[in-house]
């Protein structure tokens, strides 16, 4: 053994010839000796390079079938040049990472470690080039899930911001219509009650005119007061995701239950969410599923809070059956949620609207 001994003691051994066999053999990686023409044409270098290239070694030696730089991908060999001689101007090592074209008509991407070297005037390049395409094409598809990911992330991002401006602009709406024509509506409204009480009896005529008048506003008004709580309900906001599915309730036309196990408030994302999902599955009973009977259960435990809309009507409901509840995908899913529907047919429908902990972000 040639223990404490340095490599260039070692190649001045009685076996220098089988020392580097051994080491071409054990390193992974072509060590290579090669001159510093524009082919860089290879003195010695080793078998790896036949796993890499897919060309026998021996056709690089001396050019013999073959040179080094040939193999260089047309796109990269003016960098490759530029950099080595930069680092031989520069009495350096240099290490480079570049495409090689392959026997089969691939690429593949070494990485190349080498130096200058001189001995009695001489000049050469010693190195060692490494196969990294395994490496190269992890990176390459990590870069891409990367950029994937913040697409996503953006596009989630935006849909977030979409469905907020919307709650926002609802809010909006409901307040001004609260505040400006529900106001009038109410104000002609007592002007009409008042004018009824100066009417005598004798003016049955226009009494009747004033009292179909005035039936005629209430009702309108009663319309503009559904509109307004179903842009987006006051209780809502007021009192809590629970306070608003009651008024519901007590507006639809079927008998409607509701348990609220959550009790606290919640994001006002996440309640309307919850509220907007409780509100479509209670119409869609109420109209098309001809159930005498809906159950709404608001929850909340470690992982989750959800609300779940269960009848006892017919069945047979479908997400791709109109868009409400396919817009309720892209409203959860700005607060992570998720919506799940089991509805078979004869068997009732059963809504289930669920939002992660890690969504309830300002709870």
């Amino acid at each position: 053994m040639y223990y404490g001994l340095s490599m260039e003691q070692l190649l001045q051994t009685a076996e220098p010839a089988s020392l580097l066999a051994s080491l071409t053999r054990n390193i992974p990686g072509a060590i290579y000796r090669c001159g510093l023409d524009p082919d860089w044409t290879m003195q010695l270098i080793g078998d790896e390079i036949e796993r890499i290239t897919g060309y026998p070694a021996v056709d690089f030696v001396d050019s013999r079938r073959r040179s080094y730089g040939s193999v260089i991908h047309p796109d990269d060999r003016a960098q490759v040049e530029r950099s080595v001689w930069e680092a031989i101007r520069a009495r350096r090592p240099f290490e480079l990472e570049y495409r090689v074209l392959t026997v089969s008509g691939g690429e593949r991407w070494v990485l190349e470690r080498g130096c200058l070297a001189e001995a009695e005037g001489r000049r050469w390049l010693d190195g060692i080039i490494f196969d990294i395409t395994a490496r190269r094409r992890f990176e390459a598809t990590a870069r891409r899930a990367e950029a994937e990911a913040a697409v996503a992330r953006e596009l989630a991002e935006s849909r977030k911001r979409v469905v907020l401006a919307g709650d926002e602009a609802r809010r909006r709406i409901e307040r001004d219509l609260h505040d400006g024509a529900q106001q009038s509506f109410v104000c002609a409204a007592m002007s009409l009650r008042a004018a009824q009480a100066k009417v005598g009896d004798d003016a049955g005529e226009v009494a009747a005119l004033l009292e179909t008048t005035r039936e005629h506003l209430e009702r309108g008004l009663k319309d503009l007061r559904d509109l307004a709580r179903g842009i987006h309900p006051t209780l809502l906001a007021d009192h809590g995701v629970a306070a608003a599915i009651r008024a519901l309730a007590v507006r639809t036309p079927i008998p409607v239950v509701v348990t609220d196990d959550v009790q606290d408030r919640l994001a006002a994302d996440v309640e309307a969410a919850l509220y907007f999902s409780a509100a479509e599955a209670i119409t869609n009973a109420a109209k098309h599923a001809q159930a005498t009977r809906i159950e709404v259960e608001l929850k909340r435990d470690e992982a989750s809070v959800s609300v779940e809309v269960a009848d006892d009507g017919v069945g047979g409901a479908s997400t791709e059956q109109g868009s409400g509840l396919r817009g309720l995908h892209d409203r959860l899913a700005t607060v992570e949620g998720a919506i799940e529907l089991r509805s078979d047919a004869g068997a009732g429908t059963r809504v289930r609207a669920r939002i992660p902990l890690p969504g309830l972000a300002g709870a």
